[in-house]
């Protein structure tokens, strides 16, 4: 690497940067009243009169003999402001209120530095105009906390225009980086923490499961994971990457489960899969009928999941109806799922507690042939008024499109339930 400073006189780098021709005084911003000088990288930390919390934090940990060497280093190292705010913020303060440094753990500190430090580089900023150097671009830098734990997170830094922002912060960096004969001191209005946050579950491959499948869990922060739950029940697991996890559904799982992630560094919120209640799987719990053509209520010809549904002929007006042989709670539930696939364009009625002289207490689906459609209907499409504290025990389809469909017309229902 290039070090287009070092063993150059003063007259000569104060032309070299174009600086008034008149003066030679150097117009890099002063931060905390310590003037550009030409010392380690180490020493204008130490010297710095705006960085001495962090210049305290290297000390607690004993890293002194590790970063005052000659090694390139490029620092980024946030104000005593900043870090005081941070140590307030996270609770670290002394009996009269003040921000207090000695209360972090040693090793937590001692990771908190070094996420701050880029070793073996020395990478500036500001890019002065004919000036080769090695300039600081956007990008992911491996700090030397990632050295220690490569768990943690790298160091994201931003650079527009000359403006540099770390971290992910919108905070911008105050001033240029200050340069030494070794490396580079970029100072900062925040403080950067590479430990991933908690796990967050986005999707699953599948919205209904049976024991044994194995599923895609996909989101963020999949580090050092510890295990992944249906209810209370821990699922085998294979973590593919930070953001993809196998999980084999667990042997004792009904038709509905929360999943929650846990690593080392939190608990995702949960993501539900499956129906509360299944009134189909592959049996009907209850009772049911139908008129102009009863249905077939184990039929193995075409199946959503797992081994049979119903076979209903889709004649013009005709329906289906099913009975729990539970009475269920409204309010437990939120919708109506069921997946539906029909050999010919049609729009059927759903309801619920078999209303099906009245139209306004249900909802129509227009189902695409070739394909089942999973369906979701909300519950305060049904009965509005059962909604606060009603109950119900049946479902009711009927063909609904008013054409004339033909005699061979089928379709197929399949993991009926509530969630």
């Amino acid at each position: 690497m290039k070090n287009i400073y070092n063993k150059i006189k003063h007259i000569a780098i104060c032309t070299f940067l174009a600086v008034s021709v008149s003066s030679c005084n150097n117009d890099i911003e002063d931060i905390g009243g310590t003037e550009q000088n030409y010392n380690t990288a180490y020493g204008l930390l130490q010297a710095n009169s705006n960085l001495t919390t962090f210049a305290k934090a290297i000390k607690l940990t004993g890293l002194e003999s590790t970063l005052n060497t000659g090694d390139d280093f490029t620092y980024f190292v946030p104000n005593d402001a900043t870090f005081d705010a941070y140590l307030v913020d996270n609770g670290y303060v002394n009996d009269l209120g003040y921000s207090d440094i000695n209360l972090v753990p040693v090793e937590d500190l001692k990771q908190l530095v070094l996420s701050h430090i880029v070793k073996d580089a020395k990478k500036r900023v500001a890019k002065l105009e004919g000036v080769e150097a090695d300039y600081l671009e956007t990008g992911d830098y491996a700090t030397m906390a990632n050295a220690v734990n490569p768990d943690l997170y790298l160091l994201s830094i931003n650079v527009a225009n000359g403006v540099l922002k770390v971290n992910g912060s919108g905070k911008e960096a105050p001033g240029l980086d200050y340069y030494g004969t070794n490396g580079f001191l970029n100072v900062l209005s925040n403080v950067i923490e590479l430990t991933p946050p908690a796990p967050v579950i986005t999707s699953l491959s599948q919205v209904l499961a049976s024991p044994g499948d194995v599923i895609t869990i996909t989101g963020q922060n999949f580090v050092k994971v510890k295990s992944v739950k249906f209810g209370s029940t821990a699922a085998a697991i294979t973590v593919v990457s930070r953001t993809e996890i196998q999980a084999t559904v667990p042997s004792d799982f009904d038709s509905y489960a929360l999943i929650v992630v846990e690593t080392e560094f939190g608990i995702s919120a949960p993501s539900s899969i499956g129906l509360k209640y299944l009134l189909y799987e592959d049996s009907l719990k209850g009772s049911g009928w139908g008129w102009d053509a009863q249905p077939e209520f184990e039929s193995t010809e075409k199946v959503s999941r797992g081994t049979h549904s119903i076979k209903k002929m889709a004649a013009p007006w005709n329906g289906l109806y099913m009975e729990s042989s539970l009475v269920l709670k409204t309010a437990d539930y939120q919708f109506v799922k069921m997946s539906i696939f029909s050999t010919e364009s049609t729009k059927i009625f759903v309801t619920i507690n078999s209303d099906r002289n009245d139209s306004s207490k249900g909802t129509t689906v227009v189902l695409v042939p070739g394909q089942w459609n999973h369906i979701s209907i909300p519950m305060s499409d049904l009965h509005p008024e059962l909604i606060s504290g009603g109950t119900f025990n049946s479902v009711f389809v009927q063909e609904f499109s008013g054409i004339t469909i033909t005699p061979a017309s089928i379709y197929y229902l399949d993991d009926i339930g509530f969630l």
